[in-house]
């Protein structure tokens, strides 16, 4: 409506391309609230629980987290990505290659991860906390130039990434696998239960 909105809005759109796969909006009105299943799979409540989970974390939850991740947790996860890639179109060339952390892998099948885009809602989710509550030793820059967790706040994200997997993909988690990958969970939260 003012002259400034008018050019922000110009700025915008400049850069906006007829083949952009998103769509740039002001407002949103919402018509109707869709079954996270449809985002995140059959499991979509459970893995909401633990995008819930990421955005309230503080700095005490993390390291509650951290601490009681258990130390097979990486293999774990990896073991369950490598279940999923078995039954994706073009996941036999991701098979094997360690996938401890890895949020997606486009290409592998119609969705890029076993919870769609869950992983990496959740990444956003514990960065977005970290930078709230986590004071600026949060974060550190790495060889690269990039902005990364430190820990407590990476661990914690791991043990969060491994609850996703459990409870949003329990087709590809074992019983001892997910007590693995379920360990921190259940020491901050409770109960791995979802009802």
């Amino acid at each position: 409506m003012t002259d400034e909105e008018r050019a922000a809005m110009a700025r915008a759109a400049e850069l906006l391309s007829s083949d952009a796969g998103y769509t740039r909006a002001i407002s949103v009105d919402l018509l109707e609230e869709i079954p996270s299943s449809v985002l995140f799979g059959p499991h979509g409540d459970a893995v909401c629980r633990v995008l819930e989970a990421g955005r309230a974390l503080d700095k005490e939850g993390a390291g509650r987290l951290a601490s009681a991740r258990d130390p097979a947790a990486d293999r774990a996860y990896g073991t369950a990505w490598d279940r999923w890639l078995a039954d994706q179109p073009e996941g036999a060339f991701y098979q094997g290659w360690g996938h401890a952390w890895v949020v997606a892998i486009p290409g592998a099948g119609p969705s890029p991860s076993p919870i769609g885009h869950g992983f990496s809602v959740l990444a956003d989710a514990v960065r977005e906390s970290a930078r709230l509550r986590g004071g600026t030793g949060a974060y550190a820059i790495d060889e690269y130039g990039d902005e990364v967790l430190t820990d407590p706040w990476h661990t914690a994200y791991g043990a969060l990434l491994d609850a996703a997997m459990a409870f949003g993909a329990p087709r590809l988690v074992d019983g001892q696998d997910r007590a693995v990958l379920t360990a921190a969970w259940n020491a901050v939260f409770g109960s791995d239960e979802f009802r």
